[in-house]
């Protein structure tokens, strides 16, 4: 996937901004709510800014500034957006 790459989906639009190996490095803006989805490869993410709702597997936290997030594959999460933000993703496209 060529650096500058746009994934957009509900509530998100991020873009590719380098790699780690096989893994994407994504910056994305969260600007509403991201729908129950199951992650097709492990998941990491750093809140950069903003809160946010986020379930994974029916646990369910808050989350901001600093915060990170790890999404194991196949788990189902979701985010409710408090406040519009930015994460940083790590994972495979």
């Amino acid at each position: 996937m060529p650096e500058n790459a746009v994934f957009e989906a509900p509530g998100f639009l991020g873009k590719v901004v380098g790699a780690l190996g096989d893994m994407l490095v994504i910056d994305a803006t969260v600007h509403g709510d991201i729908p129950a989805h199951a992650a097709e490869a492990d998941e990491f993410a750093v809140v950069i800014s903003g809160r946010f709702e986020v379930e994974i597997d029916r646990f369910v936290r808050i989350c901001g500034s600093g915060d990170y997030l790890i999404v194991p594959q196949g788990s189902d999460h979701s985010i409710r957006m408090l406040e519009p933000g930015r994460l940083l993703l790590i994972g495979k496209a």
